[in-house]
C-alpha cells in the first residue's frame, strides 16, 4: 500500500512537472513569436513606404519631364517669336527705305512739275503775246498794189476801190509764183491777195501772196 501510494505520488509529481514544462514551453513559444510578428509588420510597412516613395519619385520624375517639355516648348515659341520679330523688323526697314525712295521720287517729280509749269506759263505768256500781236479776226483782201515797202503795203481794194494800208513786218511771209519771196519782190500794180488782222485799230499783214504781174496804171481799178 505504501509502495502504491509512493508510486502514485511520484507519478503525480512527474505529471505536474510535465504540465509545468509544457506551460513553460508554451509561454516561451508565445514570448518568442511576438518579436517575429513585429519585424514582419515593420518589413511590410517598410515595403509600403518604399512603394510610396517609388510612386512619389515616379510622379516627381513625370513632373520634371513635363517641366522640361514645357521649357522646350517655351524655348521653341521664343525662338519662333524672335524669328517673326526679326522678319517684321526687316520688312519694316524695307518699307521705310521704299517710303524714303518714293518720297525722294515724289520730290523730284514735284520739282520737275514745277519747272514744267513754269515753262508752260512762260510759253503761255509768249503765246499770249504772239496772240496779242496776231490779235483780232483774220480777214482777206484782194487788190492791186499801190505801193510796197518793208514796213507798209498799200492795196486798192478790188471790191470797193478803196485803199487799204497794211502794216508789214520783217517776218511777214510773202509768196510769189508758189515760192517764198520778200516784200521787195512785190511791185506796184501787182495783183495780190493779203491776209490781215486788226491790231490796235491798224491792219497787220499776216500773209501776202502775189497773184499776177504789174498792170498798167490806167487799167488799175475795181473789176
Amino acid at each position: 500500500m505504501d509502495v502504491s501510494r509512493g508510486l502514485g505520488v511520484a507519478l503525480g509529481a512527474a505529471a505536474l512537472l510535465v504540465v509545468a514544462g509544457c506551460q513553460d514551453k508554451g509561454d516561451r513559444s508565445k514570448q518568442g513569436s511576438a518579436p517575429g510578428a513585429t519585424a514582419s509588420q515593420q518589413a511590410e510597412r517598410s515595403q509600403e513606404q518604399a512603394a510610396d516613395a517609388s510612386k512619389q519619385a515616379a510622379k516627381e520624375h513625370d513632373q520634371a519631364a513635363d517641366a522640361q517639355k514645357d521649357l522646350r516648348e517655351s524655348q521653341e515659341k521664343l525662338a519662333d517669336a524672335r524669328q517673326k520679330a526679326e522678319q517684321k523688323t526687316g520688312a519694316a526697314e524695307q518699307k521705310d527705305q521704299q517710303a524714303q525712295q518714293q518720297s525722294q521720287t515724289a520730290q523730284q517729280q514735284t520739282a520737275q512739275a514745277e519747272q514744267q509749269t513754269g515753262a508752260a506759263a512762260a510759253g503761255t505768256g509768249s503765246a499770249a503775246g504772239a496772240s496779242g500781236q496776231a490779235g483780232g479776226e483774220q480777214k482777206t483782201a484782194t487788190g492791186q498794189v499801190v505801193s510796197a515797202s518793208s514796213q507798209e503795203l498799200v492795196l486798192r481794194d478790188q471790191a470797193g476801190g478803196q485803199e487799204l494800208k497794211l502794216k508789214v513786218g520783217a517776218d511777214t511771209p510773202v509768196m510769189k509764183d508758189g515760192k517764198r519771196a520778200s516784200i521787195s519782190d512785190v511791185k506796184e500794180g501787182a495783183q495780190v491777195r493779203a491776209s490781215y488782222s486788226e491790231q490796235g485799230g491798224q491792219p497787220q499783214a499776216i500773209r501776202i501772196e502775189v497773184q499776177g504781174g504789174a498792170q498798167q496804171q490806167g487799167s488799175s481799178g475795181a473789176r
